[in-house]
């Protein structure tokens, strides 16, 4: 993983960041796994990119991390990222399948509608994987397939209404198998403050935030009383507010402390602890190593 920034501006800096050929074009890109062997990264470290992936699993198998949710990407896994999530990625068998890479610039380049922020699966508090049927994944397969030509032969045009067609149809099974548990409003709850926690940890990360929210600052914005909050949070993932906002902030430092060229003391500053000595003490406690220590043993 490149070193030189936690938060990938674009499409090229993604790529190089994770070994990848450059992209032939700066706002879209599709390629199938296999045709960059050599070059996938088996693991990365935490990172951010200001674009959106759509992408398909034929074979193998992956773990990911997307904000504070862990998935297990196999045959049949449809997934998607959108900007703001902190992401992570271990394969585990070597895979087969698409991956495609594309920013708002797209469409505007191309004086078409842009609405991906509204497609859920690109929501911040949304689940962001549809686990395929065999039938099902054949026919997205050809779907991805066709896309992959019109960009191969520069149809740019068409590649946008192919995409469209895919998120549509995606969106649609995102519906059916997620509908049921969001109903609930201890979920709706959980939901909405999974959504606050990524957005307020994206403006902590880019210095638009003065501080780390607390149990209390999200609850106040939530409307509810912190004890609710935290109770419903526990009973839904096993963690209390206070254990999740602590687990974020590590992921946050082991981001900082990889992905930037930044010191300890200016990773510290930028998740606003006012003492060094502090936050290794508060990272030591958390992950088993001081944040030298943890630089050390995790550089490639």
């Amino acid at each position: 993983m490149d070193k030189e920034v936690a938060i990938f501006k674009d499409i090229t800096t993604l790529l190089k960041g994770l070994k990848l050929p450059p992209p032939r074009n700066p706002y879209f890109q599709i390629h199938r796994f296999e045709d960059a062997p050599d070059s996938q990264l088996n693991e990365t470290a935490i990172f951010r990119s200001n674009t959106y992936v759509m992408a398909l699993m034929t074979e193998g198998q992956a773990r990911y991390k997307i904000g504070l949710r862990d998935y297990e990407m196999i045959k049949g896994s449809l997934y998607f990222l959108g900007p703001k999530h902190l992401r992570y990625y271990r394969r585990e068998q070597r895979w087969k399948g698409y991956v495609c890479i594309f920013t708002n610039e797209f469409t505007t380049q191309n004086r078409l509608p842009n609405n991906y922020s509204e497609y859920t699966f690109y929501h911040l508090d949304a689940s962001q994987k549809i686990q395929l049927e065999d039938k099902e994944m054949l026919h997205f397969q050809k779907l991805l397939e066709k896309l992959l030509k019109c960009f191969e032969t520069n149809r740019m045009d068409l590649c946008w209404h192919y995409l469209q067609i895919i998120l549509i149809e995606a969106e649609a099974l995102h519906h059916i198998e997620h509908e049921s548990q969001e109903e609930k409003p201890e979920a709706l709850m959980a939901i909405r403050f999974n959504e606050l926690l990524e957005r307020h940890f994206y403006d902590v990360v880019t210095g638009k935030a003065e501080k780390i929210f607390s149990v209390n600052d999200f609850a106040d914005r939530l409307f509810v009383h912190p004890n609710y909050l935290s109770n419903t949070l526990k009973k839904l993932t096993g963690e209390t507010a206070g254990q999740i906002i602590k687990k974020r902030i590590v992921l946050e430092a082991k981001s900082l402390l990889l992905t930037t060229g930044i010191t300890i003391s200016q990773t510290a500053y930028s998740l606003k602890f006012n003492d060094t000595s502090y936050f290794t003490k508060f990272f030591k406690g958390a992950v088993g190593l001081t944040p030298k220590q943890y630089q050390a043993q995790n550089r490639r």
